[in-house]
């Protein structure tokens, strides 16, 4: 699988990718960032690392990250994504990234409603300017996501030069739109349009039903009254002159009654992510029309067989990547992520018949975005080559011994290297709950 060949020009990535670049899959979770060498994933042992480790465990150099991650225009192998080490006393907002993973810019600040507010989605478009979402209250009561327009350069922090953190305001962006319900993914046509998923609609001036938002240009071209953001919001942010300007509903459909996030297939057709309901569809670029299931559940509940995605990736050869939240019935009511969050893969038959979904790896606590970019991972090392909770030794069964190992590790009577899959999420212990992972997994045998 080589990114070679981009075939919407824009919405992947601004500049092709030399032939003997590989496509890697970026891949955060839990507050950290783990890239998957995609070759590898049909030229076993998986190759793959963790780019930029939480702020917790790397003091120097770690970052609390999240989200989707996106590729800076220019060809540097650098990136932007979600970052909000430190919050709240540092503003959350979007970390700009050289290509080894570290931090040379930060966009943040005063548009953020707290204490649901959060950034997320990201893309670039044809002029280089940045589209962001804040997803504003999740759950309940007004729609307060945004939608942002950000204006290079981008490799700066906000305050002193070079300074973090801090808690200083960018200044170079434009608010668009700030009453959109639960705002999540963002991409972008070879038209310039900017669609934005609502999660649970109510907002963007149009719908009171979750939808997939689609904005038309002109948009602002500089963040003040000469590039068509001359006014100020109550939260002193920079105000667009015309607000939802061009909005329409593009998609709004059964199917997806959640929608999180969206991508462009190879054909030029979407595919839209719903969450709640464990769907991936297929829609008309024309007309939004429904055409297909591409991942669909074979029974209703939670968490769904096949996945619950949240985040969507496509890569130049057409296969389908999502984040996997594994959605659970919390006991004192309420959905939220599980402990056992996935990324998984999804390939296509020579017709295009959608492949059953293959897990790449588990375990992984709140696994929200993906990207794919070019790069280069190193071969595989100790303990990656499984993700099967208690398979200490790689050969796909947990066995007996490897419980007791496991449970000595959780009294802390043995080193967590002793099997370091046991420690899923790689806190630096094994839980009960990596220990009951473990179990099942003997009883019921490792995942394919």
């Amino acid at each position: 699988m080589r990114c070679s060949t981009w075939l919407v020009p824009g919405l992947f990535c601004l500049t092709a990718a030399a032939a003997a670049d590989a496509a890697v899959l970026y891949s955060p979770e839990g507050n950290r960032l783990r890239r998957y060498d995609i070759d590898s994933l049909t030229d076993p042992p998986l190759r793959q690392d963790i780019l930029i480790e939480r702020a917790s465990l790397d003091a120097a150099r770690g970052r609390d990250v999240n989200g989707p991650v996106c590729a800076l225009p220019g060809g540097s192998g650098g990136f932007i994504m979600g970052e909000d080490t430190g919050q709240p006393a540092v503003p959350p907002g979007w970390g700009v990234f050289a290509a080894d993973g570290t931090q040379i810019g930060k966009l943040t600040a005063t548009y953020f409603v707290q204490p649901q507010g959060d950034p997320f989605g990201c893309a670039f478009d044809a002029q280089g300017r940045l589209f962001t979402s804040e997803i504003g209250d999740s759950a309940s009561g007004p729609a307060t996501g945004q939608l942002i327009a950000w204006f290079p350069p981008f490799d700066r922090f906000p305050g002193a030069a070079g300074s973090y953190p801090n808690g200083d305001a960018s200044t170079h962006f434009c608010k668009i739109a700030s009453n959109i319900g639960t705002a999540t993914g963002i991409a972008i046509d070879e038209a310039g349009r900017v669609y934005v998923a609502s999660a649970r609609g109510g907002g963007g001036g149009v719908s009171g039903s979750a939808a997939i938002l689609r904005f038309s240009p002109p948009f602002p071209s500089g963040p003040d009254a000469a590039g068509g953001c001359g006014r100020v919001d109550a939260l002193g942010s920079p105000l667009a002159d015309a607000v939802n300007v061009n909005v329409e509903v593009f998609i709004t459909n059964p199917n997806i009654p959640t929608p999180s996030s969206l991508a462009r297939a190879p054909n030029g057709n979407w595919y839209v992510a719903s969450v709640l309901n464990g769907v991936i569809a297929e829609f008309d670029p024309a007309a939004g029309t429904f055409l297909r299931r591409v991942l669909s559940p074979p029974r209703p509940g939670l968490p769904a067989p096949t996945g619950n995605p949240q985040g969507i990736a496509v890569d130049a050869d057409g296969n389908l990547f999502f984040a996997d939240l594994q959605l659970q019935l919390n006991p004192g009511g309420g959905i939220g992520p599980g402990r056992n969050g996935k990324v998984r893969w999804i390939g296509f038959e020579a017709d295009g018949t959608p492949r059953a979904p293959v897990i790449i790896r588990e375990n992984l606590a709140f696994p929200d975005g993906l990207g794919v970019l070019t790069g280069t991972v190193g071969p595989c090392t100790s303990g990656c080559e499984t993700t099967c909770a208690g398979d200490c030794n790689g050969n796909r069964q947990v066995e007996v011994n490897e419980l007791i190992l496991g449970v000595n590790i959780a009294l802390a009577a043995q080193p967590t290297t002793a099997c370091a899959v046991f420690d899923g999420d790689e806190d630096g212990s094994v839980s009960v709950a990596e220990i009951v992972a473990a179990v099942a997994a003997a009883l019921a045998g490792c995942p394919e």
